[in-house]
């Protein structure tokens, strides 16, 4: 649910860098880059506190192996998609790759809401919450590949 708030405040966020700088006609792109830059540098940032990482590492379904690595590496992945889409020259290829690791990384979901793996001391998020978060991830990302 956090991420879904910080979602929402980056959306508002970018609304009004547009209203203040008049480039109201991408308002809608503005509002997308924003609230994935915000969303995505605040799972990336979990990934260093201890409780949320061990989470996360139990999130990892098992027939991967060395879920800290996995962990970590998308983490990296996360931020690098968080500054991606701020780079004219980078946004589609970091937008792609971040419809990608939505994708892939739902199932990690599914499993810390059916295996009630909280996040820290936090319990996961409702399964189908999360699947509209990253609904709206994936919608944001379509938007900067096709008017960015």
């Amino acid at each position: 649910m956090q991420t879904f708030i910080i979602y929402c405040v980056g959306a508002l966020l970018g609304c009004m860098v547009s209203l203040l700088f008049k480039t109201t006609e991408n308002m809608l792109l503005t509002a997308a880059q924003f609230s994935i830059i915000l969303s995505f540098l605040y799972t990336f940032m979990g990934r260093w506190i201890p409780p949320v990482r061990d989470s996360l590492i139990r999130m990892v379904p098992a027939l991967f192996p060395f879920p800290t690595l996995i962990v970590y590496a998308t983490g990296i992945i996360e931020l690098f998609i968080a500054i991606g889409v701020l780079i004219p020259a980078t946004q589609q290829i970091s937008s792609i790759i971040g419809i990608i690791l939505c994708i892939v990384l739902f199932p990690a979901n599914i499993k810390a809401f059916k295996q009630n793996i909280h996040l820290g001391t936090k319990p996961p998020t409702n399964i189908y919450v999360r699947f509209v978060v990253q609904c709206l991830f994936i919608a944001s990302f379509i938007l900067m590949v096709v008017f960015g």
